[in-house]
């Protein structure tokens, strides 16, 4: 006894051109996923200039970094980084929302250069010390 397992075609739509509409140009590799088909990350980036870069519905940006539209989904999908394209705004381990904190100098201690006192001759006295570097801040 045989059964008849009805097997079903799944349609897969690749595009062959860049989705950015002021280029449309040829891309070198068919791509599945929408979001991969452009053929820069200048076409990336001016076509999600004026949309979303989630949910691609229109928006008017607050500031020149905006990413998205600020909706929570939008805001949620951004932090999990699922399905954004090969183009994402920063690497990995940055956080995309908000500013970081603060957490201490701006210089590295490699460039802290702690002052040396160098004996040379006779021992300086403080009121020579004293007179010495009052002069010169006089002059």
């Amino acid at each position: 006894m045989f059964i008849k397992i009805a097997m079903t075609e799944f349609v897969q739509t690749l595009r062959h051109y860049c989705r950015n509409p002021r280029c449309r140009m040829k891309l070198k590799a068919p791509v599945e996923n929408p979001r991969e088909a452009f053929c820069t990350k200048g076409c990336h980036s001016s076509f999600y200039r004026k949309r979303c870069l989630v949910c691609e519905a229109e928006m008017v940006r607050r500031t020149e970094n905006q990413l998205i539209c600020g909706k929570r989904g939008c805001r949620n999908a951004l932090e999990a980084r699922s399905g954004l394209g090969r183009y994402l705004p920063l690497p990995d381990g940055v956080s995309l929302l908000g500013k970081p904190i603060n957490t201490g100098l701006k210089s590295s201690p490699a460039d802290y250069r702690p002052w040396y006192i160098i004996a040379a001759g006779a021992a300086i006295s403080a009121n020579t010390f004293f007179c010495a570097t009052a002069g010169s801040s006089l002059i």
